[in-house]
């Protein structure tokens, strides 16, 4: 009983997946990235180019990345660590060069706030590098996960 139960469901679940295979081909699924003037970097999908995430300071979540094959998965996840943290050092060093902009502002007291406006520049400098290299580390791993996304695709015949 139990082997004819084993095979019932492992028959569905074969149907299932080529329903899903059938009905997503590379020309309807694949990914790429798309970039535009005014709202920046996307993630779309097929011929058509539907959205399926806008890339930010931080990185999105995308549900057919998050649950691919090993590949596409451990490349998606390495993304979104180092989007993250590339995300935070960025806006460190932004907020470190904005309150440094500040100090030099005041000119009458820049003498006396001279060190820590240098000190601030400098932290602002090294985090938006660092946090820079943490980004295109991780939109490298992007690339690499969509590739292996689209590499699974069937072909359209």
């Amino acid at each position: 009983m139990r082997c004819w139960i084993g095979l019932i469901v492992v028959g569905f679940g074969a149907a299932r997946v080529q329903a899903q295979s059938s009905a997503c081909t590379y020309d309807t699924c694949a990914l790429r990235l798309r970039s535009r003037f005014f709202s920046g970097m996307s993630i779309v999908q097929g011929h058509d180019a539907r959205r399926v995430a806008k890339l930010g300071l931080f990185a999105p979540h995308v549900d057919v990345l998050a649950s691919g094959s090993d590949s596409v998965r451990s490349h998606f996840q390495a993304f979104r660590k180092h989007q993250s943290t590339g995300g935070a050092l960025t806006l460190i060093g932004a907020l470190a060069g904005g309150v440094a902009a500040g100090l030099a502002y005041d000119r009458a007291h820049y003498d006396a706030h001279k060190t820590a406006f240098w000190s601030l520049a400098a932290v602002s400098l090294t985090f938006s590098l660092w946090g820079g290299a943490h980004v295109t580390s991780g939109r490298d791993h992007l690339e690499r996960s969509i590739w292996f996304y689209n590499r699974d695709l069937p072909r359209s015949p």
